[in-house]
């Protein structure tokens, strides 16, 4: 049950009693339909137009908020080219955030007239602009449906403007930007800034200083105070959050300072900003997000064989498949494309050794950016390290295997029976692997010629174990979705629902595996290999294939009752090991197979038995 925190202060107050609380606002330019109390005070109309976040307008009434509404009255007609909300309860950022009611679809009037349709609004703590072009000058936002507080179902909006990306903003706050550039503001900006310094040195050697990093964190989110008080005075109702832009001084200290209790003010900042500054300041608050998640050392009971995570032993694909691979004593090596390293997992699903660079945020992806994250290894150029790690493929020795590894960033490296690197180089091809498609990138140790086989979207090239490139050839049919070598020395390349051989120069076979042998209703598939040469196909429905040859079946059994995403798989002894969804899934398709085989033989005695009868 959700409470309302003003309910609980006003007893048992009837409906009539909150709307008695409205007409208070009605000889003021900003009114509302209620209002709400608690021990902090009223949160009036007025704090949803005061400029600054930490304040805001919370109505009064029963339930969530449905049809509540709040209007600004600019006092002359007005051309409006956007009006910009920031809803829900931002005191304590995304805590009250979620403890409050906020707006979930809203309808903008201006002079009594409905402006366009009603707007739906993310459930994030960010800035909503909702472009115009009419002129007017009474604005009213209705909150016409609302989510639901997590512990109370008051409806906070915590502030209000009217052009704040476009036209009137500038003419608005003119008279505080030519103010700072005063004798008066000049001379307080420069109090400031030693005021700001004493802040971060003091947090810097107090770490439990409370109070210096609040200093910073509202300075940065809401402007330094002199500043707050300058904006109130001369700029009007409506425009205010404009005129407090976000104080570089504060948000530099903040990210040097790297105290995760300092993410508000830099979100409170980048709800400010706009344009490019906004864009900066909001990768600023997810490298911090990151690096709070990094810094908490994470979690040290990760389920047998890998739950969604950057710790040891869990994985972060991000959607993208996670090549496996079997060595002869049935050890698994998983790529851990988005923590940028290679796994090695004991045969009871226990990470024992990776490797890749150390622990850190990342931005890396594909040769891109994606939004900051805690990631189990740093994407990293050097030796021994990877950027985004998309095939593993083992390499036979005398007493043990080697392996190499393709990154996304056409690096192939090679690494020796103990697991110490070789020799690298990357793969000179035009295309670049791709994220978003299910692999495009992968290896193929050809044994008998002792050849590697590198591919990037539908370009092989063909390699010596010590980087000489040998030839290259473009796959005739596009860009595979799977590829192993048989025992026969072919490649056996899946390319949607079929499988088609090649051979290491390029020339095509063809089709040996299609939907007459592995059925309808897939559309991805893997193929592998056993510890004893034997081919295995796996498909996106869960369907594994075991072959007596290639293009011959021997079996089949679902190992799996769900679907999978890109699917990748591994098979020692019977067992299969499907990674799918950050995991790894073993499944004993061996003994599926003989259970099914003695309930057929079962079944069939029975129908005898009962015939003799």
């Amino acid at each position: 049950m959700h409470l309302s925190r003003s309910s609980i202060l006003r007893g048992c107050l009837t409906v009539g009693a909150v709307i008695l609380s409205t007409p208070a606002l009605a000889g003021s330019a900003i009114t509302a339909s209620s209002f709400m109390t608690d021990s902090a005070g009223k949160h009036t109309a007025d704090l949803a137009f005061d400029g600054l976040f930490e304040t805001g307008w919370a109505e009064g009434e029963m339930g969530p908020g449905a049809a509540s509404w709040i209007e600004i009255d600019l006092g002359t007609a007005t051309k409006l080219e956007d009006v910009s909300i920031w809803p829900g309860d931002m005191e304590k950022g995304t805590r009250t955030y979620k403890e409050y009611a906020r707006p979930k679809v809203i309808q903008l009037w201006v002079d009594g007239a409905k402006v366009g349709d009603t707007v739906r609004i993310q459930d994030e703590m960010k800035r909503v602009d909702l472009p115009l072009s009419v002129t007017g000058r009474k604005v009213r936002v209705e909150v016409v449906e609302s989510f639901e507080g997590g512990v109370y179902t008051d409806m906070f909006i915590s502030e209000i403007a009217v052009n704040f990306t476009e036209g009137e903003r500038a003419r608005a706050v003119e008279k505080v930007d030519a103010w700072r550039d005063s004798k008066e503001g000049l001379a307080l900006q420069k109090k400031y800034e030693e005021l700001a310094l004493a802040a971060y040195e003091k947090h810097k050697a107090e770490p439990e200083d409370e109070a210096s990093l609040q200093f910073l964190m509202d300075a940065a989110g809401e402007g330094p105070e002199y500043l707050r008080k300058k904006v109130s005075a001369l700029v009007p109702a409506g425009y205010r959050a404009a005129g407090l832009v976000p104080d570089e001084i504060a948000m530099k200290a903040l990210k040097k300072l790297k105290d995760p209790s300092g993410i508000p003010g830099l979100e409170y900042a980048a709800m400010r900003a706009i344009g490019r500054q906004q864009e900066a300041i909001q990768d600023d608050v997810e490298y911090f997000w990151a690096w709070r998640d990094l810094a908490s050392g994470g979690r040290h009971n990760i389920r047998a064989f890998g739950e969604k995570g950057w710790e040891v032993g869990a994985f972060q694909s991000f959607g993208e498949p996670l090549a496996i691979e079997v060595d002869r004593l049935g050890i698994p090596y998983v790529a851990d494309v988005g923590n940028n390293r290679i796994q090695r997992f004991s045969p009871a699903g226990v990470s024992d050794k990776q490797w890749g660079a150390p622990k850190d945020v990342s931005d890396y992806w594909f040769s891109s950016r994606r939004p900051w994250y805690a990631a189990g290894s740093m994407a990293n150029e050097d030796s021994g390290s990877f950027e985004n790690p998309v095939d593993i493929e083992l390499i036979p020795g005398k007493d043990a295997d080697g392996f190499m590894v393709l990154d996304a960033a056409g690096r192939l490296q090679i690494f020796d029976e103990e697991g110490n690197g070789k020799i690298g180089w990357t793969v000179p091809v035009d295309d670049a692997v791709q994220p978003k498609v299910g692999g495009e990138g992968y290896l193929a140790w050809m044994p008998k010629k002792k050849q590697i086989v590198a591919i990037i979207g539908n370009d092989a090239v063909v390699f010596d174990p010590k980087s000489e490139k040998l030839g290259a050839w473009v796959i005739q049919d596009g860009t595979p979705n799977a590829v192993e070598v048989g025992d026969d020395g072919k490649l056996y390349m899946a390319f949607g629902r079929k499988i088609v051989t090649y051979n290491a120069d390029g020339f095509r076979y063809g089709t040996v595996i299609d939907q007459a042998i592995l059925g309808e209703g897939f559309e991805d598939l893997d193929v592998t290999l056993d510890e004893k040469g034997e081919m295995w196909c796996l498909t996106d429905t869960g369907w594994v294939f075991k072959f007596k040859k290639p293009g011959k079946l021997e079996w089949k059994v679902r190992a799996v009752d769900h679907d999978l995403i890109h699917p990748r798989f591994a098979v020692y002894q019977g067992t299969v090991l499907i990674t799918d969804r950050d995991s790894i899934t073993p499944v004993d398709a061996m003994q599926m197979h003989l259970d099914e085989v003695q309930a057929q033989e079962e079944a069939a005695a029975a129908k005898k038995a009962e015939g003799k009868k």
